[in-house]
Protein backbone atom coordinates (compact mmCIF):
# COMPACT_ATOMS: atom_id res chain seq x y z
CA UNK A 1 0.00 0.00 0.00
CA UNK A 2 1.64 3.32 -0.87
CA UNK A 3 1.67 6.12 1.51
CA UNK A 4 0.12 8.81 0.03
CA UNK A 5 1.28 12.45 1.74
CA UNK A 6 2.06 12.10 4.76
CA UNK A 7 -0.30 15.66 5.67
CA UNK A 8 -3.02 13.83 4.26
CA UNK A 9 -2.97 10.90 6.27
CA UNK A 10 -2.31 12.68 9.49
CA UNK A 11 -5.03 14.70 8.63
CA UNK A 12 -7.19 11.79 7.75
CA UNK A 13 -6.50 10.09 11.23
CA UNK A 14 -6.62 13.27 13.14
CA UNK A 15 -10.52 14.50 11.87
CA UNK A 16 -11.14 10.82 12.38
CA UNK A 17 -9.75 10.88 15.80
CA UNK A 18 -11.58 14.18 16.43
CA UNK A 19 -15.17 12.58 15.66
CA UNK A 20 -14.78 10.39 18.64
CA UNK A 21 -15.23 12.84 21.12
CA UNK A 22 -17.06 16.00 21.26
CA UNK A 23 -17.77 18.74 23.77
CA UNK A 24 -18.32 17.71 27.35
CA UNK A 25 -21.68 17.76 27.44
CA UNK A 26 -22.81 15.95 24.05
CA UNK A 27 -19.94 13.08 25.07
CA UNK A 28 -21.81 12.61 28.62
CA UNK A 29 -25.08 12.01 26.33
CA UNK A 30 -23.06 9.73 24.04
CA UNK A 31 -21.83 7.70 26.99
CA UNK A 32 -25.38 6.84 28.38
CA UNK A 33 -27.09 6.53 25.61
CA UNK A 34 -24.02 3.96 24.69
CA UNK A 35 -24.54 2.24 27.92
CA UNK A 36 -28.32 2.11 27.49
CA UNK A 37 -28.20 0.70 24.17
CA UNK A 38 -25.40 -1.78 25.42
CA UNK A 39 -27.47 -3.13 28.06
CA UNK A 40 -30.20 -3.74 25.44
CA UNK A 41 -27.69 -5.91 23.00
CA UNK A 42 -26.19 -7.88 25.83
CA UNK A 43 -27.19 -9.31 29.10
CA UNK A 44 -25.82 -7.22 31.82
CA UNK A 45 -25.65 -10.36 34.37
CA UNK A 46 -22.01 -11.90 34.73
CA UNK A 47 -21.57 -15.65 34.23
CA UNK A 48 -22.90 -17.49 37.32
CA UNK A 49 -19.76 -19.68 37.66
CA UNK A 50 -17.59 -16.50 37.04
CA UNK A 51 -19.25 -14.91 40.62
CA UNK A 52 -19.44 -18.61 42.04
CA UNK A 53 -15.49 -18.18 41.82
CA UNK A 54 -14.99 -14.46 42.49
CA UNK A 55 -17.00 -15.85 45.97
CA UNK A 56 -15.16 -18.86 46.81
CA UNK A 57 -11.65 -16.92 45.90
CA UNK A 58 -12.82 -13.70 48.60
CA UNK A 59 -13.69 -16.47 51.05
CA UNK A 60 -10.38 -18.44 50.84
CA UNK A 61 -8.72 -15.38 50.40
CA UNK A 62 -9.78 -14.40 53.90
CA UNK A 63 -9.09 -17.78 55.17
CA UNK A 64 -5.52 -18.10 54.17
CA UNK A 65 -4.50 -14.12 54.99
CA UNK A 66 -2.29 -13.49 57.59
CA UNK A 67 -0.27 -10.51 59.30
CA UNK A 68 3.18 -11.65 59.30
CA UNK A 69 3.43 -14.06 55.52
CA UNK A 70 4.92 -10.88 52.85
CA UNK A 71 4.49 -13.83 50.63
CA UNK A 72 1.06 -14.58 52.00
CA UNK A 73 -0.35 -11.14 51.48
CA UNK A 74 1.26 -10.39 48.21
CA UNK A 75 -0.55 -13.77 47.12
CA UNK A 76 -3.79 -12.36 48.54
CA UNK A 77 -3.51 -9.01 46.65
CA UNK A 78 -3.11 -10.85 43.45
CA UNK A 79 -6.38 -12.74 43.91
CA UNK A 80 -7.93 -9.47 45.23
CA UNK A 81 -7.82 -8.26 41.54
CA UNK A 82 -10.95 -6.80 39.97
CA UNK A 83 -11.11 -7.39 36.75
CA UNK A 84 -14.51 -6.23 36.27
CA UNK A 85 -15.50 -2.44 36.35
CA UNK A 86 -18.40 -1.66 38.62
CA UNK A 87 -21.37 -0.35 37.34
CA UNK A 88 -20.78 2.96 39.09
CA UNK A 89 -17.91 3.46 37.46
CA UNK A 90 -18.93 2.40 33.94
CA UNK A 91 -19.68 6.04 32.39
CA UNK A 92 -15.38 7.05 33.49
CA UNK A 93 -14.62 3.64 31.67
CA UNK A 94 -15.75 4.84 28.50
CA UNK A 95 -14.75 8.56 28.65
CA UNK A 96 -11.25 7.15 29.67
CA UNK A 97 -11.00 4.54 26.92
CA UNK A 98 -12.29 7.85 24.32
CA UNK A 99 -9.81 9.64 25.86
CA UNK A 100 -7.17 7.58 25.16
CA UNK A 101 -8.06 7.24 21.56
CA UNK A 102 -8.05 10.34 21.05
CA UNK A 103 -4.26 10.94 22.66
CA UNK A 104 -3.44 7.83 20.53
CA UNK A 105 -4.54 9.30 17.15
CA UNK A 106 -3.34 12.94 17.84
CA UNK A 107 -0.08 11.05 18.39
CA UNK A 108 0.14 9.03 15.17
CA UNK A 109 -1.03 11.99 13.24
CA UNK A 110 1.92 13.89 14.47
CA UNK A 111 4.28 10.47 14.02
CA UNK A 112 3.24 10.93 10.34
CA UNK A 113 3.56 14.26 9.57
CA UNK A 114 7.65 13.65 10.62
CA UNK A 115 8.03 10.36 8.84
CA UNK A 116 10.76 11.18 6.17
CA UNK A 117 10.61 9.47 2.32
CA UNK A 118 10.71 5.64 3.02
CA UNK A 119 12.88 3.43 0.73
CA UNK A 120 10.82 0.49 2.23
CA UNK A 121 7.71 1.33 2.53
CA UNK A 122 5.56 -1.10 0.31
CA UNK A 123 3.76 0.16 -2.80
CA UNK A 124 0.89 -2.46 -2.73
CA UNK A 125 1.13 -4.09 0.68
CA UNK A 126 -1.43 -3.31 3.68
CA UNK A 127 1.27 -1.53 6.16
CA UNK A 128 0.95 1.09 9.42
CA UNK A 129 0.60 4.69 9.06
CA UNK A 130 3.33 4.94 11.33
CA UNK A 131 5.13 3.02 13.92
CA UNK A 132 4.32 -0.29 14.69
CA UNK A 133 2.49 -3.30 13.60
CA UNK A 134 2.55 -6.96 14.04
CA UNK A 135 -0.48 -9.60 14.17
CA UNK A 136 -3.55 -9.37 12.07
CA UNK A 137 -6.72 -9.25 13.88
CA UNK A 138 -10.23 -9.60 13.74
CA UNK A 139 -10.04 -9.58 9.52
CA UNK A 140 -14.16 -9.24 9.17
CA UNK A 141 -16.83 -8.01 6.77
CA UNK A 142 -19.18 -5.39 8.05
CA UNK A 143 -21.06 -2.41 6.09
CA UNK A 144 -20.04 -3.63 2.66
CA UNK A 145 -16.05 -3.25 3.82
CA UNK A 146 -13.63 -5.37 4.57
CA UNK A 147 -12.22 -4.65 8.29
CA UNK A 148 -8.61 -5.62 9.03
CA UNK A 149 -7.27 -4.61 12.81
CA UNK A 150 -3.62 -5.47 13.77
CA UNK A 151 -1.28 -5.29 16.59
CA UNK A 152 -0.25 -1.79 16.94
CA UNK A 153 1.95 0.26 18.88
CA UNK A 154 1.07 3.98 17.52
CA UNK A 155 3.68 5.93 19.79
CA UNK A 156 6.67 3.85 17.97
CA UNK A 157 8.09 1.45 16.21
CA UNK A 158 8.65 -0.91 18.93
CA UNK A 159 6.15 -4.07 20.13
CA UNK A 160 4.43 -2.40 23.23
CA UNK A 161 1.75 -0.70 25.12
CA UNK A 162 -0.36 -2.55 21.83
CA UNK A 163 -2.99 -1.23 20.89
CA UNK A 164 -5.51 -2.46 17.54
CA UNK A 165 -4.92 -0.31 14.74
CA UNK A 166 -7.36 -0.62 11.72
CA UNK A 167 -7.55 -0.78 8.24
CA UNK A 168 -10.96 -1.17 5.49
CA UNK A 169 -11.16 -2.13 2.29
CA UNK A 170 -13.67 -2.69 -0.62
CA UNK A 171 -11.78 -5.25 -2.43
CA UNK A 172 -9.08 -6.87 0.07
CA UNK A 173 -6.33 -4.89 -2.29
CA UNK A 174 -7.06 -1.17 -1.12
CA UNK A 175 -6.72 -0.38 2.33
CA UNK A 176 -7.71 3.10 4.05
CA UNK A 177 -6.34 3.80 7.18
CA UNK A 178 -8.89 4.37 10.17
CA UNK A 179 -8.08 5.70 13.99
CA UNK A 180 -7.12 3.25 16.42
CA UNK A 181 -9.85 1.16 16.96
CA UNK A 182 -8.88 0.18 20.84
CA UNK A 183 -6.74 0.84 23.44
CA UNK A 184 -5.61 -1.06 26.83
CA UNK A 185 -6.91 1.52 29.49
CA UNK A 186 -8.65 -1.31 31.95
CA UNK A 187 -8.00 -3.49 34.38
CA UNK A 188 -8.50 -6.43 32.07
CA UNK A 189 -6.13 -5.41 28.96
CA UNK A 190 -4.07 -2.62 30.84
CA UNK A 191 -0.58 -3.93 29.51
CA UNK A 192 -1.98 -4.95 26.02
CA UNK A 193 -4.83 -5.23 23.97
CA UNK A 194 -3.62 -8.60 22.57
CA UNK A 195 -4.92 -10.24 19.19
CA UNK A 196 -8.29 -11.60 18.83
CA UNK A 197 -11.21 -11.64 16.05
CA UNK A 198 -14.16 -9.81 14.92
CA UNK A 199 -17.92 -11.10 14.26
CA UNK A 200 -21.39 -9.35 13.10
CA UNK A 201 -24.14 -9.67 15.63
CA UNK A 202 -27.80 -7.74 15.72
CA UNK A 203 -26.42 -5.16 13.34
CA UNK A 204 -23.06 -4.76 15.38
CA UNK A 205 -19.32 -5.32 14.83
CA UNK A 206 -18.51 -6.95 17.98
CA UNK A 207 -14.06 -7.43 18.67
CA UNK A 208 -13.14 -10.19 20.61
CA UNK A 209 -9.97 -10.01 22.28
CA UNK A 210 -6.93 -10.86 24.86
CA UNK A 211 -6.47 -8.62 27.46
CA UNK A 212 -3.07 -8.87 28.71
CA UNK A 213 -2.35 -8.07 32.59
CA UNK A 214 1.18 -7.65 34.00
CA UNK A 215 1.89 -6.09 37.23
CA UNK A 216 3.27 -6.73 40.64
CA UNK A 217 4.58 -10.28 39.47
CA UNK A 218 1.22 -11.47 38.08
CA UNK A 219 0.37 -12.25 34.83
CA UNK A 220 -3.16 -13.03 33.45
CA UNK A 221 -4.34 -13.25 30.29
CA UNK A 222 -8.51 -12.83 29.35
CA UNK A 223 -11.10 -12.56 26.87
CA UNK A 224 -13.07 -9.58 25.98
CA UNK A 225 -15.38 -7.90 24.02
CA UNK A 226 -15.60 -4.67 22.04
CA UNK A 227 -18.39 -3.82 20.05
CA UNK A 228 -19.12 -0.79 17.66
CA UNK A 229 -22.47 0.25 15.16
CA UNK A 230 -20.77 2.23 12.66
CA UNK A 231 -17.42 -0.08 12.53
CA UNK A 232 -15.08 2.72 13.86
CA UNK A 233 -15.94 3.90 17.11
CA UNK A 234 -15.69 0.91 19.91
CA UNK A 235 -16.62 0.77 23.30
CA UNK A 236 -15.61 -1.79 25.81
CA UNK A 237 -18.56 -4.40 27.10
CA UNK A 238 -19.68 -3.68 30.22
CA UNK A 239 -19.16 -7.53 31.17
CA UNK A 240 -15.47 -7.46 30.52
CA UNK A 241 -14.07 -9.98 30.79
CA UNK A 242 -16.40 -12.27 29.39
CA UNK A 243 -13.88 -15.47 30.04
CA UNK A 244 -11.51 -14.44 32.96
CA UNK A 245 -9.44 -17.88 33.61
CA UNK A 246 -8.87 -20.79 32.14
CA UNK A 247 -10.84 -24.34 33.33
CA UNK A 248 -9.95 -26.46 35.60
CA UNK A 249 -9.30 -29.86 33.87
CA UNK A 250 -8.61 -32.93 35.34
CA UNK A 251 -4.69 -33.70 34.62
CA UNK A 252 -3.74 -30.55 32.91
CA UNK A 253 -2.79 -27.30 34.22
CA UNK A 254 -3.86 -24.85 32.00
CA UNK A 255 -1.77 -21.68 31.61
CA UNK A 256 -2.96 -18.51 32.88
CA UNK A 257 -0.34 -16.85 31.75
CA UNK A 258 -0.64 -17.52 28.12
CA UNK A 259 -4.62 -18.14 27.43
CA UNK A 260 -4.83 -15.99 24.26
CA UNK A 261 -5.97 -15.08 20.83
CA UNK A 262 -9.85 -16.10 20.53
CA UNK A 263 -11.22 -17.25 17.42
CA UNK A 264 -15.64 -16.41 17.02
CA UNK A 265 -17.23 -17.84 14.49
CA UNK A 266 -21.56 -19.04 14.14
CA UNK A 267 -22.26 -22.40 13.79
CA UNK A 268 -26.30 -23.21 13.46
CA UNK A 269 -27.36 -21.22 16.72
CA UNK A 270 -24.78 -20.59 18.75
CA UNK A 271 -21.51 -18.86 18.47
CA UNK A 272 -17.96 -20.71 19.14
CA UNK A 273 -14.71 -19.52 19.88
CA UNK A 274 -11.41 -20.88 20.13
CA UNK A 275 -8.20 -19.73 22.77
CA UNK A 276 -4.73 -20.95 22.50
CA UNK A 277 -3.01 -21.53 25.39
CA UNK A 278 -0.59 -24.01 27.23
CA UNK A 279 -0.32 -27.46 29.17
CA UNK A 280 1.79 -26.09 32.00
CA UNK A 281 3.08 -29.51 33.66
CA UNK A 282 3.90 -30.93 29.76
CA UNK A 283 4.33 -27.74 28.28
CA UNK A 284 2.55 -28.47 25.17
CA UNK A 285 0.49 -25.95 23.39
CA UNK A 286 -3.16 -26.88 22.93
CA UNK A 287 -6.64 -24.94 22.18
CA UNK A 288 -9.64 -25.22 23.63
CA UNK A 289 -13.71 -23.83 23.10
CA UNK A 290 -16.08 -22.44 24.32
CA UNK A 291 -19.95 -22.23 23.86
CA UNK A 292 -22.36 -19.47 23.56
CA UNK A 293 -25.65 -18.15 23.11
CA UNK A 294 -25.01 -14.11 23.23
CA UNK A 295 -21.15 -14.21 23.14
CA UNK A 296 -21.08 -12.51 26.42
CA UNK A 297 -22.04 -16.07 28.57
CA UNK A 298 -19.41 -18.60 27.63
CA UNK A 299 -19.03 -22.16 28.54
CA UNK A 300 -16.22 -24.48 28.75
CA UNK A 301 -17.08 -27.20 25.34
CA UNK A 302 -13.70 -28.93 25.92
CA UNK A 303 -10.51 -29.41 24.42
CA UNK A 304 -9.73 -29.37 20.73
CA UNK A 305 -6.27 -30.28 19.92
CA UNK A 306 -3.53 -30.77 22.60
CA UNK A 307 0.05 -31.26 21.41
CA UNK A 308 2.27 -34.08 22.41
CA UNK A 309 5.92 -33.99 24.34
CA UNK A 310 5.84 -30.59 23.01
CA UNK A 311 6.85 -32.46 19.06
CA UNK A 312 4.51 -29.13 17.92
CA UNK A 313 5.92 -26.38 20.47
CA UNK A 314 4.68 -25.39 24.13
CA UNK A 315 2.34 -22.77 23.03
CA UNK A 316 -0.09 -22.16 20.38
CA UNK A 317 -1.05 -18.87 19.53
CA UNK A 318 -4.13 -17.43 16.93
CA UNK A 319 -6.16 -20.98 16.43
CA UNK A 320 -8.60 -20.37 14.06
CA UNK A 321 -10.99 -22.94 12.50
CA UNK A 322 -11.99 -22.41 8.49
CA UNK A 323 -14.60 -24.74 6.50
CA UNK A 324 -13.66 -25.31 2.98
CA UNK A 325 -15.83 -27.58 1.03
CA UNK A 326 -16.64 -30.42 3.52
CA UNK A 327 -13.55 -30.19 5.08
CA UNK A 328 -12.33 -27.83 8.39
CA UNK A 329 -9.26 -26.17 8.93
CA UNK A 330 -7.50 -25.93 12.18
CA UNK A 331 -4.79 -23.31 11.74
CA UNK A 332 -2.54 -22.89 14.98
CA UNK A 333 0.75 -20.52 15.32
CA UNK A 334 2.72 -22.76 17.44
CA UNK A 335 6.18 -21.19 19.61
CA UNK A 336 8.49 -23.19 19.90
CA UNK A 337 8.91 -26.13 17.64
CA UNK A 338 12.37 -27.55 17.43
CA UNK A 339 14.25 -27.49 14.55
CA UNK A 340 13.99 -30.39 12.41
CA UNK A 341 17.67 -30.79 9.69
CA UNK A 342 16.55 -27.71 7.41
CA UNK A 343 12.55 -27.89 8.67
CA UNK A 344 10.89 -25.58 11.58
CA UNK A 345 13.84 -23.18 11.41
CA UNK A 346 12.07 -19.75 12.42
CA UNK A 347 11.91 -18.71 15.36
CA UNK A 348 7.15 -19.39 15.45
CA UNK A 349 5.64 -21.28 12.82
CA UNK A 350 1.98 -21.11 11.24
CA UNK A 351 0.54 -23.95 10.38
CA UNK A 352 -2.76 -25.97 9.46
CA UNK A 353 -4.42 -29.85 10.30
CA UNK A 354 -7.53 -30.75 8.16
CA UNK A 355 -9.93 -32.66 9.59
CA UNK A 356 -13.31 -32.72 11.07
CA UNK A 357 -14.61 -31.03 14.32
CA UNK A 358 -16.93 -32.28 16.83
CA UNK A 359 -19.05 -29.73 17.99
CA UNK A 360 -20.55 -32.19 20.57
CA UNK A 361 -17.85 -33.15 22.47
CA UNK A 362 -15.43 -30.20 21.07
CA UNK A 363 -12.43 -32.55 19.44
CA UNK A 364 -10.52 -31.91 15.82
CA UNK A 365 -10.27 -35.29 14.82
CA UNK A 366 -7.26 -34.88 12.53
CA UNK A 367 -6.77 -36.30 9.03
CA UNK A 368 -2.90 -36.19 8.09
CA UNK A 369 0.39 -34.41 9.32
CA UNK A 370 0.61 -30.76 10.32
CA UNK A 371 1.75 -28.98 7.54
CA UNK A 372 2.81 -25.07 6.69
CA UNK A 373 1.21 -22.41 5.03
CA UNK A 374 4.36 -20.88 4.60
CA UNK A 375 7.66 -22.06 4.34
CA UNK A 376 9.97 -19.39 4.17
CA UNK A 377 10.70 -16.77 6.71
CA UNK A 378 8.34 -14.52 7.85
CA UNK A 379 4.72 -15.10 7.92
CA UNK A 380 2.79 -15.77 11.32
CA UNK A 381 -0.45 -15.57 13.23
CA UNK A 382 -2.43 -15.45 10.01
CA UNK A 383 -6.29 -14.35 10.30
CA UNK A 384 -9.09 -15.49 7.69
CA UNK A 385 -12.19 -14.56 6.36
CA UNK A 386 -14.90 -16.60 4.40
CA UNK A 387 -16.35 -13.91 1.24
CA UNK A 388 -19.81 -13.65 0.23
CA UNK A 389 -18.23 -15.82 -2.75
CA UNK A 390 -17.38 -18.86 -0.68
CA UNK A 391 -13.66 -18.61 -0.41
CA UNK A 392 -11.54 -18.72 2.63
CA UNK A 393 -9.12 -16.05 2.51
CA UNK A 394 -6.36 -15.27 4.64
CA UNK A 395 -3.50 -12.44 5.41
CA UNK A 396 -0.82 -12.71 7.52
CA UNK A 397 1.94 -10.79 8.97
CA UNK A 398 5.21 -11.05 7.23
CA UNK A 399 7.01 -10.82 9.76
CA UNK A 400 8.69 -12.57 13.36
CA UNK A 401 9.18 -10.63 16.82
CA UNK A 402 13.04 -11.51 16.63
CA UNK A 403 13.07 -9.77 13.09
CA UNK A 404 15.43 -6.58 12.98
CA UNK A 405 13.13 -4.45 11.26
CA UNK A 406 15.46 -1.86 9.93
CA UNK A 407 12.44 0.33 8.60
CA UNK A 408 12.04 1.06 12.56
CA UNK A 409 15.13 4.01 11.16
CA UNK A 410 11.97 4.90 8.67
CA UNK A 411 9.58 5.36 11.47
CA UNK A 412 7.58 2.00 10.60
CA UNK A 413 7.57 -1.33 11.15
CA UNK A 414 5.68 -4.21 10.31
CA UNK A 415 3.70 -4.99 7.24
CA UNK A 416 0.76 -7.67 6.39
CA UNK A 417 1.00 -10.46 3.23
CA UNK A 418 -1.06 -10.40 0.46
CA UNK A 419 -4.48 -11.65 0.87
CA UNK A 420 -4.27 -15.60 0.23
CA UNK A 421 -7.19 -18.01 -0.73
CA UNK A 422 -7.47 -21.07 0.96
CA UNK A 423 -7.70 -24.55 -0.83
CA UNK A 424 -7.82 -28.16 -0.15
CA UNK A 425 -5.76 -30.01 -2.54
CA UNK A 426 -5.20 -34.28 -1.99
CA UNK A 427 -5.98 -33.57 2.00
CA UNK A 428 -3.34 -30.79 1.98
CA UNK A 429 -3.90 -26.58 2.22
CA UNK A 430 -2.56 -24.69 -0.86
CA UNK A 431 -2.86 -21.33 -0.54
CA UNK A 432 -2.58 -18.96 -3.72
CA UNK A 433 -3.07 -15.17 -4.30
CA UNK A 434 -6.77 -13.97 -4.50
CA UNK A 435 -8.08 -13.20 -7.62
CA UNK A 436 -8.55 -9.83 -6.70
CA UNK A 437 -4.64 -8.78 -6.77
CA UNK A 438 -4.71 -9.31 -10.99
CA UNK A 439 -6.12 -5.46 -10.27
CA UNK A 440 -2.90 -4.18 -9.78
CA UNK A 441 -1.27 -5.54 -12.74
CA UNK A 442 0.16 -2.43 -14.94
CA UNK A 443 2.53 -2.52 -17.57
CA UNK A 444 3.36 -6.21 -18.90
CA UNK A 445 6.03 -8.32 -20.61
CA UNK A 446 3.96 -11.44 -21.89
CA UNK A 447 6.37 -13.79 -23.23
CA UNK A 448 6.30 -17.45 -24.65
CA UNK A 449 8.41 -20.10 -25.29
CA UNK A 450 11.85 -18.59 -24.75
CA UNK A 451 14.66 -20.73 -24.19
CA UNK A 452 17.43 -19.83 -21.23
CA UNK A 453 20.39 -21.78 -21.42
CA UNK A 454 23.07 -20.44 -18.84
CA UNK A 455 22.17 -16.76 -17.75
CA UNK A 456 19.68 -14.45 -19.71
CA UNK A 457 17.49 -11.34 -18.61
CA UNK A 458 14.97 -9.76 -20.66
CA UNK A 459 14.41 -6.04 -21.69
CA UNK A 460 12.41 -3.90 -19.33
CA UNK A 461 11.59 -6.85 -17.42
CA UNK A 462 12.89 -4.95 -13.97
CA UNK A 463 12.14 -3.10 -11.15
CA UNK A 464 11.11 -2.94 -7.01
CA UNK A 465 6.95 -3.73 -7.02
CA UNK A 466 6.48 -6.60 -9.89
CA UNK A 467 4.39 -9.97 -10.71
CA UNK A 468 6.34 -12.13 -12.76
CA UNK A 469 4.55 -15.37 -13.76
CA UNK A 470 5.92 -18.17 -15.42
CA UNK A 471 5.82 -21.64 -16.59
CA UNK A 472 8.75 -23.23 -17.07
CA UNK A 473 9.17 -26.87 -18.79
CA UNK A 474 12.63 -28.31 -17.15
CA UNK A 475 12.77 -31.80 -18.99
CA UNK A 476 16.18 -30.48 -20.56
CA UNK A 477 17.70 -28.76 -17.56
CA UNK A 478 18.92 -29.79 -13.93
CA UNK A 479 17.89 -26.44 -12.25
CA UNK A 480 17.02 -22.77 -12.83
CA UNK A 481 17.50 -20.06 -10.89
CA UNK A 482 15.91 -16.25 -10.28
CA UNK A 483 18.09 -13.61 -9.09
CA UNK A 484 15.81 -11.13 -7.98
CA UNK A 485 16.31 -7.85 -6.12
CA UNK A 486 19.74 -7.95 -7.87
CA UNK A 487 23.04 -5.63 -8.45
CA UNK A 488 26.45 -5.97 -8.57
CA UNK A 489 26.22 -6.81 -4.88
CA UNK A 490 23.20 -7.50 -4.05
CA UNK A 491 20.53 -10.65 -4.87
CA UNK A 492 17.73 -12.27 -3.65
CA UNK A 493 18.05 -15.86 -4.86
CA UNK A 494 15.15 -18.35 -6.01
CA UNK A 495 16.30 -21.79 -7.11
CA UNK A 496 14.88 -24.92 -8.43
CA UNK A 497 17.29 -28.26 -7.90
CA UNK A 498 15.14 -30.75 -10.40
CA UNK A 499 17.55 -33.67 -9.09
CA UNK A 500 16.47 -33.09 -5.33
CA UNK A 501 13.26 -31.80 -5.90
CA UNK A 502 13.98 -28.80 -4.08
CA UNK A 503 12.73 -25.14 -4.14
CA UNK A 504 15.83 -22.99 -2.37
CA UNK A 505 15.19 -18.89 -0.88
CA UNK A 506 18.45 -17.44 -0.01
CA UNK A 507 18.55 -13.87 1.22
CA UNK A 508 22.47 -13.81 2.41
CA UNK A 509 23.37 -10.96 -0.21
CA UNK A 510 19.30 -9.44 0.19
CA UNK A 511 20.51 -6.26 1.63
CA UNK A 512 20.65 -4.97 5.30
CA UNK A 513 20.23 -6.98 8.30
CA UNK A 514 19.04 -10.34 7.27
CA UNK A 515 20.66 -13.33 6.10
CA UNK A 516 20.03 -17.37 5.65
CA UNK A 517 18.08 -19.55 3.75
CA UNK A 518 14.71 -21.73 3.42
CA UNK A 519 13.95 -24.84 1.32
CA UNK A 520 11.03 -26.58 0.53
CA UNK A 521 10.35 -30.06 -0.89
CA UNK A 522 8.54 -29.78 -4.78
CA UNK A 523 8.24 -32.10 -6.94
CA UNK A 524 7.33 -31.67 -10.41
CA UNK A 525 4.33 -32.71 -13.07
CA UNK A 526 5.33 -33.53 -15.96
CA UNK A 527 8.57 -31.42 -15.74
CA UNK A 528 6.78 -28.61 -15.42
CA UNK A 529 7.83 -26.02 -12.86
CA UNK A 530 5.34 -22.70 -11.98
CA UNK A 531 5.97 -19.94 -10.03
CA UNK A 532 3.77 -16.66 -9.06
CA UNK A 533 6.48 -13.96 -7.46
CA UNK A 534 4.88 -10.92 -6.06
CA UNK A 535 7.98 -8.37 -5.21
CA UNK A 536 7.37 -5.13 -3.35
CA UNK A 537 10.16 -2.47 -1.91
CA UNK A 538 10.88 -4.80 1.44
CA UNK A 539 9.67 -8.05 0.54
CA UNK A 540 8.74 -11.15 -1.56
CA UNK A 541 5.90 -13.69 -2.12
CA UNK A 542 6.77 -16.64 -3.59
CA UNK A 543 4.20 -19.43 -4.89
CA UNK A 544 4.92 -22.48 -6.29
CA UNK A 545 3.50 -24.70 -8.12
CA UNK A 546 -0.33 -23.46 -7.85
CA UNK A 547 0.59 -23.13 -4.05
CA UNK A 548 1.71 -26.31 -3.05
CA UNK A 549 4.56 -24.60 -1.42
CA UNK A 550 4.48 -20.79 -0.53
CA UNK A 551 8.27 -19.29 0.64
CA UNK A 552 7.95 -15.25 1.78
CA UNK A 553 10.31 -13.19 3.22
CA UNK A 554 11.33 -9.75 4.49
CA UNK A 555 14.51 -7.97 2.36
CA UNK A 556 15.99 -4.50 2.58
CA UNK A 557 18.28 -3.83 -0.73
CA UNK A 558 19.51 -0.90 -1.70
CA UNK A 559 17.35 1.05 -4.50
CA UNK A 560 19.47 -0.05 -7.49
CA UNK A 561 19.12 -3.32 -6.73
CA UNK A 562 16.41 -3.73 -9.32
CA UNK A 563 18.06 -6.19 -11.73
CA UNK A 564 16.25 -9.88 -12.71
CA UNK A 565 18.35 -12.44 -13.98
CA UNK A 566 17.53 -16.27 -15.04
CA UNK A 567 20.26 -19.13 -14.85
CA UNK A 568 19.69 -22.19 -16.11
CA UNK A 569 21.76 -25.86 -15.60
CA UNK A 570 21.05 -27.25 -18.93
CA UNK A 571 18.23 -25.90 -21.29
CA UNK A 572 14.97 -24.75 -20.01
CA UNK A 573 12.37 -23.74 -21.55
CA UNK A 574 9.57 -20.99 -20.70
CA UNK A 575 6.23 -22.00 -21.51
CA UNK A 576 5.28 -18.39 -20.74
CA UNK A 577 6.51 -16.36 -18.81
CA UNK A 578 4.27 -12.71 -18.14
CA UNK A 579 6.14 -9.64 -15.93
CA UNK A 580 3.72 -7.19 -14.77
CA UNK A 581 4.58 -3.78 -12.73
CA UNK A 582 2.26 -3.44 -10.06
CA UNK A 583 0.53 -0.18 -9.15
CA UNK A 584 -0.06 1.48 -5.83
CA UNK A 585 -2.53 0.24 -4.14
CA UNK A 586 -3.17 3.77 -2.65
CA UNK A 587 -5.51 4.82 0.33
CA UNK A 588 -8.81 6.02 -1.62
Amino acid sequence: MKRLNASVIAAAILFSAMCLTVNAADEKLDVKSDIQKQAKQEQTQKPESTKADTKAEQKQEAKSATKTDTKVEQKQEIKEISFAVPAPERETSILQHRNALKYANEKLAAAVKNMPEKQWYPVYHAAPPANWMSSPNGFSYFNKEYHLFYQHNPFAPQLEKIHWGHLVSSDLIHWRHMPVAVAPTDNYDKNGVLSGTAIVKDGLLYLIYSGNYDTNGHKAQMVNLAMSKDGINFVKSANNPVVLKPPAIRGLKVSNEHFRDPFVWKHDNNFYVLIGTQNIPTKDGMVLIYKSSDLTNWKFNGITAIGNKSEIGYMWESPALVQIGDTDVLAISPQGIKPNGKNFLNKYQSGWFVGKLDYNTGKFKQIGAFGLFDKGFDFYTPQFLKTDDGRVVMIGWLGMSDSENPEKNEGWAGMMSIPRELKIVNKKVYTVPVEEMKKLRGQSVLLKDKIIENEKSFLQVNGDSYELDLEADMTEAKSLTLELRSSDTQKTVLSYNKENSLLIFNRDKSGKALTGEREAQLKLNNNILKLRVFVDKSSIEVFANDGEVVMSSRIYPDKKSTGIKFIADGKVKLKCFNFYKLKPATTK
